[in-house]
């Protein structure tokens, strides 16, 4: 591979750790975190854009043409890094999505250029998972929200699965507010890592998330709507 290749970076790739058996640990970008991970699990780069190559800048060209030169690339490289592929067979690509529970896809113009920033030629799918919870309590609120609440405290089958603070609208943060209000205060049933109000309260809610974690917890739940 040529010294003068960029291959990834922050805003070009993203480093991971694989287990043994091939299951992806974790994904971080912070170095001190990838030096203590790195003497645990194997360390495998994952490469999906090129952006420079023997100084010359390449990201005004087509999304296709880098794919290609990126590939090539590759084809001789170390099995630490990775060549992340694409498909046209876009319904095939959410159904594996869809079976294997993943966050979701990237939808990219094929013409495009490569963007540091937010663009609509790059698209993100979200694989969006919904599930009823119960509310335990909340966090006080900041801000704009600070007459209401930040976030909800939620719980499935008496185990805390999250905290959900985007998502209602102006009316259902009243309505929220009034309900907790009525509701009596007890002792907190979870150390969340934050200060919060717990509730003795019946109150179901739906919210959407991406998937759990190894431990439970839902990963960037929000709040859908009041179920009861």
């Amino acid at each position: 591979m040529p010294p003068a290749l960029l291959l990834f970076g922050r805003n070009a790739g993203f480093v991971v750790w694989l287990e043994l058996k091939g299951k992806r640990r974790c994904s971080t970008q912070d170095w001190v975190k990838q030096y203590a991970l790195q003497r645990q699990y194997p360390i495998t780069a994952e490469a999906f854009d090129v952006m420079e190559l023997y100084g010359l800048d390449v990201t005004k060209q087509p999304y296709l043409a880098r794919k290609k030169l990126l590939f090539e690339l590759l084809e001789r490289a170390p099995p630490e890094i990775q060549y992340v592929s694409f498909t046209f067979e876009l319904e095939k690509a959410w159904e594996d999505v869809k079976r294997r529970g993943a966050e979701g896809l990237i939808l990219k113009d094929i013409n495009s250029a490569y963007e540091y920033d937010r663009s609509y030629r790059w698209l993100k799918l979200k694989n969006w998972k919904f599930q009823t919870v119960d509310v335990v309590g909340y966090t006080l609120g900041r801000g704009a929200r600070a007459p209401f609440f930040r976030s909800l405290v939620l719980s499935k089958n008496g185990k805390f699965v999250g905290c959900a603070g985007s998502g209602p609208n102006d009316w259902e943060l009243r309505q929220l507010k009034d309900k907790f209000a009525d509701a009596q205060g007890i002792a907190k049933p979870f150390d969340i890592g934050d200060d919060y109000t717990a509730l003795d309260i019946k109150l179901k809610v739906e919210v959407k998330y991406y998937k759990h974690t190894d431990n439970g917890v839902m990963r960037f739940p929000v709040f859908v709507r009041i179920v009861s």
